[in-house]
Protein backbone atom coordinates (compact mmCIF):
# COMPACT_ATOMS: atom_id res chain seq x y z
CA UNK A 1 0.00 0.00 0.00
CA UNK A 2 1.41 3.44 -0.96
CA UNK A 3 1.10 6.61 0.90
CA UNK A 4 -1.02 8.32 -1.83
CA UNK A 5 -3.74 5.44 -1.07
CA UNK A 6 -3.91 7.16 2.55
CA UNK A 7 -6.12 10.19 1.80
CA UNK A 8 -8.26 8.20 -0.03
CA UNK A 9 -8.84 5.38 2.30
CA UNK A 10 -9.34 7.42 5.03
CA UNK A 11 -12.01 9.94 3.83
CA UNK A 12 -14.09 6.29 2.80
CA UNK A 13 -13.32 6.13 6.80
CA UNK A 14 -14.68 9.18 7.95
CA UNK A 15 -18.05 8.58 5.62
CA UNK A 16 -21.13 7.41 7.65
CA UNK A 17 -20.67 3.78 7.72
CA UNK A 18 -24.73 2.39 7.29
CA UNK A 19 -25.70 -0.51 9.71
CA UNK A 20 -26.71 -3.43 7.22
CA UNK A 21 -29.94 -5.04 8.65
CA UNK A 22 -29.13 -9.10 8.39
CA UNK A 23 -31.69 -12.01 8.39
CA UNK A 24 -31.16 -12.96 11.92
CA UNK A 25 -31.44 -8.75 12.73
CA UNK A 26 -34.90 -8.70 10.81
CA UNK A 27 -36.28 -11.44 13.02
CA UNK A 28 -34.96 -10.30 16.27
CA UNK A 29 -36.44 -6.95 15.32
CA UNK A 30 -39.90 -8.56 14.53
CA UNK A 31 -39.81 -10.10 17.43
CA UNK A 32 -38.68 -7.72 19.97
CA UNK A 33 -37.31 -4.09 18.30
CA UNK A 34 -36.87 -2.52 21.84
CA UNK A 35 -34.78 -5.47 23.09
CA UNK A 36 -32.84 -5.57 19.67
CA UNK A 37 -31.88 -2.16 19.80
CA UNK A 38 -30.91 -2.45 23.43
CA UNK A 39 -28.41 -4.79 22.42
CA UNK A 40 -26.84 -3.13 20.23
CA UNK A 41 -25.91 -0.28 23.01
CA UNK A 42 -23.69 -3.11 24.70
CA UNK A 43 -21.87 -4.35 21.76
CA UNK A 44 -18.15 -5.37 23.00
CA UNK A 45 -16.89 -3.23 20.43
CA UNK A 46 -17.84 -0.34 22.27
CA UNK A 47 -18.17 -0.70 25.88
CA UNK A 48 -15.15 -1.14 28.46
CA UNK A 49 -16.64 -2.65 31.12
CA UNK A 50 -18.97 -5.64 31.90
CA UNK A 51 -23.01 -5.69 31.80
CA UNK A 52 -24.60 -4.48 34.94
CA UNK A 53 -28.03 -5.54 35.49
CA UNK A 54 -28.99 -2.16 36.62
CA UNK A 55 -27.61 -0.89 33.78
CA UNK A 56 -29.17 -2.76 30.99
CA UNK A 57 -32.57 -2.60 32.93
CA UNK A 58 -32.07 1.27 32.96
CA UNK A 59 -31.08 1.81 29.26
CA UNK A 60 -33.60 -1.07 28.12
CA UNK A 61 -36.25 1.22 29.80
CA UNK A 62 -35.09 4.30 28.47
CA UNK A 63 -35.59 2.68 24.64
CA UNK A 64 -38.77 1.58 25.29
CA UNK A 65 -39.97 4.44 26.19
CA UNK A 66 -38.41 6.47 23.27
CA UNK A 67 -39.59 3.76 20.81
CA UNK A 68 -43.36 4.07 22.09
CA UNK A 69 -43.24 7.85 22.19
CA UNK A 70 -41.66 7.82 18.94
CA UNK A 71 -38.84 10.52 19.88
CA UNK A 72 -35.46 10.06 19.25
CA UNK A 73 -33.14 8.05 21.56
CA UNK A 74 -31.34 10.35 24.10
CA UNK A 75 -27.83 10.28 25.34
CA UNK A 76 -25.85 12.21 26.97
CA UNK A 77 -21.56 11.68 26.73
CA UNK A 78 -20.01 13.70 29.86
CA UNK A 79 -16.58 15.14 28.87
CA UNK A 80 -13.98 17.82 30.30
CA UNK A 81 -14.77 20.09 27.54
CA UNK A 82 -10.82 20.98 26.45
CA UNK A 83 -8.10 20.01 25.40
CA UNK A 84 -5.23 18.80 27.76
CA UNK A 85 -2.02 21.52 27.28
CA UNK A 86 0.19 18.58 27.05
CA UNK A 87 -1.07 18.44 23.20
CA UNK A 88 0.25 20.60 20.72
CA UNK A 89 -3.26 21.01 19.06
CA UNK A 90 -3.85 22.67 22.77
CA UNK A 91 -6.36 24.51 23.11
CA UNK A 92 -8.32 23.55 19.69
CA UNK A 93 -9.29 19.74 19.15
CA UNK A 94 -7.09 17.30 16.54
CA UNK A 95 -8.09 14.22 15.36
CA UNK A 96 -8.81 12.15 18.59
CA UNK A 97 -12.66 14.05 18.61
CA UNK A 98 -13.07 13.17 14.94
CA UNK A 99 -12.13 9.69 15.52
CA UNK A 100 -14.44 9.72 18.78
CA UNK A 101 -17.51 11.29 16.45
CA UNK A 102 -17.07 8.66 13.51
CA UNK A 103 -16.77 5.72 16.71
CA UNK A 104 -20.27 7.25 18.42
CA UNK A 105 -22.05 7.25 14.75
CA UNK A 106 -21.13 3.28 14.51
CA UNK A 107 -22.33 3.21 17.94
CA UNK A 108 -25.81 4.75 16.93
CA UNK A 109 -25.71 3.04 13.46
CA UNK A 110 -27.96 0.68 14.14
CA UNK A 111 -30.55 2.77 16.06
CA UNK A 112 -30.60 5.07 13.09
CA UNK A 113 -31.43 2.44 10.51
CA UNK A 114 -34.45 0.69 12.63
CA UNK A 115 -35.59 3.56 14.40
CA UNK A 116 -37.23 6.30 12.41
CA UNK A 117 -36.91 9.76 14.58
CA UNK A 118 -33.35 8.55 15.03
CA UNK A 119 -31.07 9.48 17.99
CA UNK A 120 -29.82 12.43 19.63
CA UNK A 121 -25.78 12.78 20.84
CA UNK A 122 -25.04 15.47 23.21
CA UNK A 123 -21.44 16.05 24.03
CA UNK A 124 -22.15 17.66 27.60
CA UNK A 125 -19.15 19.97 28.03
CA UNK A 126 -18.83 20.40 32.29
CA UNK A 127 -15.55 22.81 31.41
CA UNK A 128 -17.60 25.58 33.57
CA UNK A 129 -15.44 24.06 36.73
CA UNK A 130 -11.95 23.43 34.85
CA UNK A 131 -10.82 27.45 35.24
CA UNK A 132 -11.20 26.95 38.99
CA UNK A 133 -9.88 23.36 39.20
CA UNK A 134 -7.36 22.95 37.00
CA UNK A 135 -6.31 26.45 36.29
CA UNK A 136 -7.15 26.05 32.72
CA UNK A 137 -7.24 29.79 30.55
CA UNK A 138 -11.14 30.76 30.48
CA UNK A 139 -10.21 31.73 26.65
CA UNK A 140 -8.54 28.48 26.07
CA UNK A 141 -12.06 26.50 26.98
CA UNK A 142 -13.67 28.89 24.39
CA UNK A 143 -11.55 28.51 21.80
CA UNK A 144 -11.77 24.25 22.34
CA UNK A 145 -15.84 24.76 22.55
CA UNK A 146 -15.43 26.92 18.98
CA UNK A 147 -13.14 24.30 17.37
CA UNK A 148 -15.55 21.42 18.69
CA UNK A 149 -18.80 23.11 17.32
CA UNK A 150 -17.11 23.52 13.97
CA UNK A 151 -16.28 19.82 13.69
CA UNK A 152 -20.29 19.02 14.40
CA UNK A 153 -21.14 21.40 12.18
CA UNK A 154 -18.39 19.90 9.40
CA UNK A 155 -19.28 16.12 10.29
CA UNK A 156 -23.04 16.47 10.26
CA UNK A 157 -22.65 16.76 6.95
CA UNK A 158 -21.75 13.06 6.62
CA UNK A 159 -24.25 11.46 9.02
CA UNK A 160 -27.88 10.76 8.34
CA UNK A 161 -31.05 13.30 8.91
CA UNK A 162 -31.99 11.58 11.99
CA UNK A 163 -29.00 11.74 13.46
CA UNK A 164 -28.28 15.14 15.41
CA UNK A 165 -24.78 16.26 17.43
CA UNK A 166 -25.01 18.86 19.80
CA UNK A 167 -22.24 20.89 21.80
CA UNK A 168 -23.97 21.42 25.30
CA UNK A 169 -21.79 23.76 27.76
CA UNK A 170 -23.68 22.74 31.25
CA UNK A 171 -22.46 25.38 32.87
CA UNK A 172 -25.58 27.29 30.75
CA UNK A 173 -28.21 24.94 32.25
CA UNK A 174 -28.08 26.24 35.70
CA UNK A 175 -26.86 29.32 37.78
CA UNK A 176 -22.93 29.00 37.64
CA UNK A 177 -22.62 31.19 40.08
CA UNK A 178 -24.40 29.53 42.98
CA UNK A 179 -22.24 26.25 41.54
CA UNK A 180 -18.91 28.45 42.88
CA UNK A 181 -21.22 29.91 45.70
CA UNK A 182 -21.99 26.57 46.96
CA UNK A 183 -18.66 24.86 46.37
CA UNK A 184 -16.85 27.62 48.27
CA UNK A 185 -19.20 27.19 51.38
CA UNK A 186 -18.25 23.81 51.37
CA UNK A 187 -14.40 23.78 50.50
CA UNK A 188 -13.23 23.49 54.29
CA UNK A 189 -15.45 20.91 55.79
CA UNK A 190 -14.28 19.10 52.41
CA UNK A 191 -10.29 20.06 53.43
CA UNK A 192 -11.39 18.05 56.78
CA UNK A 193 -12.28 15.04 55.20
CA UNK A 194 -9.56 15.07 53.19
CA UNK A 195 -7.40 14.96 55.98
CA UNK A 196 -8.85 12.09 57.20
CA UNK A 197 -7.55 10.15 54.53
CA UNK A 198 -4.20 7.89 54.61
CA UNK A 199 -1.80 9.02 52.08
CA UNK A 200 -2.26 5.62 50.31
CA UNK A 201 -5.70 6.89 49.89
CA UNK A 202 -4.50 10.06 49.07
CA UNK A 203 -2.22 9.32 46.55
CA UNK A 204 -5.23 6.66 44.49
CA UNK A 205 -7.08 10.15 44.70
CA UNK A 206 -4.56 12.27 42.57
CA UNK A 207 -4.05 10.38 40.49
CA UNK A 208 -5.60 12.23 37.55
CA UNK A 209 -5.21 15.50 39.59
CA UNK A 210 -1.57 15.22 39.00
CA UNK A 211 -1.64 15.17 35.55
CA UNK A 212 -4.35 17.71 34.90
CA UNK A 213 -3.39 20.82 36.53
CA UNK A 214 -2.08 23.39 34.53
CA UNK A 215 0.54 25.15 36.50
CA UNK A 216 1.20 28.01 34.07
CA UNK A 217 -2.48 28.66 33.11
CA UNK A 218 -5.42 30.99 34.12
CA UNK A 219 -2.74 31.95 37.26
CA UNK A 220 1.03 31.65 37.20
CA UNK A 221 1.91 28.97 39.86
CA UNK A 222 5.12 27.22 38.38
CA UNK A 223 7.47 29.11 40.63
CA UNK A 224 5.47 27.86 43.75
CA UNK A 225 8.08 24.88 45.62
CA UNK A 226 6.54 21.40 45.57
CA UNK A 227 4.75 21.40 48.57
CA UNK A 228 2.85 24.53 47.43
CA UNK A 229 1.72 22.97 44.32
CA UNK A 230 1.00 19.68 46.12
CA UNK A 231 -1.56 21.92 48.27
CA UNK A 232 -2.93 22.92 44.65
CA UNK A 233 -3.65 19.58 43.29
CA UNK A 234 -5.06 18.70 47.04
CA UNK A 235 -7.84 21.39 46.53
CA UNK A 236 -8.16 20.83 42.82
CA UNK A 237 -9.38 17.34 44.19
CA UNK A 238 -11.38 18.82 46.49
CA UNK A 239 -13.48 21.29 44.01
CA UNK A 240 -13.70 17.71 41.56
CA UNK A 241 -15.20 16.44 44.47
CA UNK A 242 -17.61 19.30 45.72
CA UNK A 243 -18.89 19.98 41.51
CA UNK A 244 -20.01 16.25 41.14
CA UNK A 245 -22.12 16.78 44.46
CA UNK A 246 -23.63 20.11 43.37
CA UNK A 247 -23.97 20.17 39.68
CA UNK A 248 -25.86 17.28 40.28
CA UNK A 249 -28.15 19.18 42.38
CA UNK A 250 -28.10 22.07 40.05
CA UNK A 251 -28.80 20.68 36.55
CA UNK A 252 -31.93 19.09 37.41
CA UNK A 253 -31.14 14.90 36.16
CA UNK A 254 -29.98 16.23 32.45
CA UNK A 255 -27.31 13.61 32.15
CA UNK A 256 -29.86 10.60 33.55
CA UNK A 257 -33.49 11.50 33.86
CA UNK A 258 -36.49 10.97 31.31
CA UNK A 259 -35.59 9.42 28.25
CA UNK A 260 -31.39 10.34 28.38
CA UNK A 261 -28.58 7.38 28.67
CA UNK A 262 -25.64 8.71 30.14
CA UNK A 263 -22.55 7.95 28.18
CA UNK A 264 -18.77 8.14 29.98
CA UNK A 265 -15.17 7.17 29.14
CA UNK A 266 -12.58 6.35 31.23
CA UNK A 267 -13.99 7.84 34.23
CA UNK A 268 -16.60 4.85 33.97
CA UNK A 269 -13.85 2.39 35.25
CA UNK A 270 -13.09 4.02 38.42
CA UNK A 271 -14.70 3.99 41.90
CA UNK A 272 -16.57 7.03 41.69
CA UNK A 273 -19.30 5.46 38.79
CA UNK A 274 -21.36 4.39 41.34
CA UNK A 275 -24.79 4.63 39.18
CA UNK A 276 -22.60 2.12 36.65
CA UNK A 277 -23.34 4.52 33.72
CA UNK A 278 -22.67 2.81 30.54
CA UNK A 279 -18.68 3.24 29.80
CA UNK A 280 -17.26 3.32 26.47
CA UNK A 281 -14.11 3.96 24.96
CA UNK A 282 -13.24 6.74 22.74
CA UNK A 283 -12.51 4.25 19.55
CA UNK A 284 -12.75 0.96 19.55
CA UNK A 285 -9.26 0.67 19.72
CA UNK A 286 -8.27 3.30 22.83
CA UNK A 287 -9.41 4.04 26.02
CA UNK A 288 -7.96 7.19 26.27
CA UNK A 289 -10.15 9.84 26.54
CA UNK A 290 -10.19 11.84 23.06
CA UNK A 291 -9.88 15.27 24.75
CA UNK A 292 -7.00 13.99 26.81
CA UNK A 293 -4.80 12.07 24.31
CA UNK A 294 -3.88 12.55 20.54
CA UNK A 295 -5.42 11.03 17.75
CA UNK A 296 -3.28 9.01 15.20
CA UNK A 297 -3.64 7.00 12.24
CA UNK A 298 -2.19 3.34 12.78
CA UNK A 299 -1.87 0.97 9.43
CA UNK A 300 -2.18 -2.49 10.11
CA UNK A 301 -2.87 -5.18 7.81
CA UNK A 302 -3.07 -2.63 5.24
CA UNK A 303 -6.36 -1.06 7.03
CA UNK A 304 -6.40 2.01 9.08
CA UNK A 305 -6.97 2.11 12.99
CA UNK A 306 -7.77 5.07 14.22
CA UNK A 307 -5.91 5.22 17.72
CA UNK A 308 -5.86 7.68 20.39
CA UNK A 309 -2.83 8.10 22.62
CA UNK A 310 -1.90 9.58 25.76
CA UNK A 311 0.98 11.98 26.45
CA UNK A 312 3.84 8.49 27.26
CA UNK A 313 2.52 6.56 24.61
CA UNK A 314 3.04 9.66 22.13
CA UNK A 315 6.56 9.78 23.42
CA UNK A 316 7.70 6.79 22.64
CA UNK A 317 6.50 6.21 19.17
CA UNK A 318 7.07 10.15 18.28
CA UNK A 319 10.14 9.18 16.10
CA UNK A 320 8.44 6.79 14.08
CA UNK A 321 5.23 9.03 13.07
CA UNK A 322 4.91 10.15 9.69
CA UNK A 323 3.65 13.11 8.61
CA UNK A 324 0.53 12.33 5.74
CA UNK A 325 -1.21 16.08 4.40
CA UNK A 326 -4.55 16.03 4.74
CA UNK A 327 -5.36 19.50 5.04
CA UNK A 328 -9.11 19.19 6.12
CA UNK A 329 -11.22 22.28 6.39
CA UNK A 330 -11.24 22.29 10.33
CA UNK A 331 -7.77 24.59 11.16
CA UNK A 332 -4.38 24.27 11.64
CA UNK A 333 -4.52 20.60 13.51
CA UNK A 334 -6.23 18.94 10.81
CA UNK A 335 -3.44 20.21 7.58
CA UNK A 336 -1.57 16.87 8.64
CA UNK A 337 -1.86 13.74 10.50
CA UNK A 338 0.65 11.58 12.15
CA UNK A 339 0.73 7.81 10.96
CA UNK A 340 2.44 4.69 12.08
CA UNK A 341 2.74 1.71 9.60
CA UNK A 342 2.98 -0.69 12.59
CA UNK A 343 0.89 -2.24 14.83
CA UNK A 344 1.20 -0.09 18.31
CA UNK A 345 2.39 -2.13 21.38
CA UNK A 346 2.58 -0.35 24.79
CA UNK A 347 3.71 -2.61 27.77
CA UNK A 348 1.64 -2.48 30.75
Amino acid sequence: MQNKKYPKLLNDYLNFSKYEISEIDKKLIEKNKIQWITNKLFRKKFRKTKIYKNTYVDILSKVELSVKQNTPVYFTILFGGYKHFWNCSYPNIDWAELFNLKFMSEFVAPILAVHKPGVILDYASEDIIITKMNNYPKQSLDEYADSFQNLINYYSKKIPKNFQINYIRTGEKYDSKLLFDKINEKLTDSKKEWNKLTNTEKKVNLKRSNRSFMFKGEIDYSDLDEAEKNKLIEKSKQIENLFYEIEDELINGYYHEGTHIPLVLSWGLSDENFDRWLTLGSVSSSAVDFWIGRGILEIRNNKLIPRIVSRNQYKKIKKKLLKLEINLSLGENFKYLEILEEQLKFNK
